[in-house]
């Protein structure tokens, strides 16, 4: 039996795959279906740089499926939500979804905000959007970062030949920045900066954050771990190379 089981296991997989990451699927979604729907929330993807792929996750809603995953689980009334990486706006409605309590969403990539802003308010979410690069020390007025061919490759860390630069703005400066108790962060690779420097985070209880391991090699992963450690996160869960960390109020 269990033999038998991992065999079938070995060729449906790779049939799987071969299907959710189709050509043919992504197309029928981008020029019949052109929303993303889940559950009761809706998308517009009135962007560019949307890859065929990534409208196959939509059409077999595996996107940011490691995200949904965790925040579905774990995000509820309990948790005030600071969202770094607006995206289309997926994550942010499925939290406030989740939660009932008002967000924070920054995202640095400007030709995405319009859209963002236009599916956070459809889906009824209380929020406020910061076309901003949310930082945590004295640093300078601007920062800047590479663009990519597709919408989601916008980063500080993954380099191009297209620099553009974004406005800074301090937590000091958020209206209400320390109410909020939970940090979510997909920010191809900017999950480094937030987590080094957890400690000018003092209320952040719950985080979860993508890891990005295209972008770092090992020693500095295990860098980052030692941070979480340091700063008394433990971690409750994981879904692929998204993570779920509490604080331990006790230490």
């Amino acid at each position: 039996m269990f033999l038998k089981k991992n065999i079938s296991y070995f060729f449906i997989l790779p049939i799987y795959y071969l299907i959710r990451k189709s050509f043919f699927f992504g197309l029928i979604h981008k020029f019949l279906i052109k929303k993303f729907y889940y559950k009761n929330l809706k998308f517009n993807l009135n962007i560019e740089g949307l890859s065929i792929s990534c409208f196959t996750s939509f059409f077999f809603k595996t996107y940011e499926y490691n995200d949904r995953v965790l925040v579905e689980k774990y995000i509820n009334h309990k948790n005030k939500c600071i969202i770094i990486g607006g995206g289309i706006g997926f994550i942010p409605s499925l939290s406030y979804q989740k939660s009932m309590n008002r967000i924070l969403v920054f995202e640095i990539n400007e030709k995405i905000i319009k859209n963002l802003n236009k599916n956070l308010t459809q889906n009824n979410c209380d929020f406020t959007l910061y076309n901003k690069n949310l930082t945590l020390l004295n640093e300078n007025k601007v920062s800047s970062y590479f663009v990519g061919e597709i919408f989601s490759s916008t980063s500080k860390y993954v380099k191009t030949k297209k620099i553009k630069q974004i406005e800074n703005i301090n937590k000091k400066d958020v209206i209400n920045f320390d109410q909020y108790n939970t940090l979510l962060i997909d920010g191809e690779g900017i999950e480094e900066y937030f987590i080094n420097n957890l400690d000018k985070l003092h209320h952040i209880k719950y985080l979860i954050f993508e890891l990005h391991y295209n972008i770092f090699e090992e020693k500095k992963i295990n860098l980052i771990f030692q941070k979480l450690k340091e700063f008394n996160f433990i971690q409750v869960d994981k879904c692929f190379n998204s993570f779920y960390f509490v604080k331990n109020l006790n230490c």
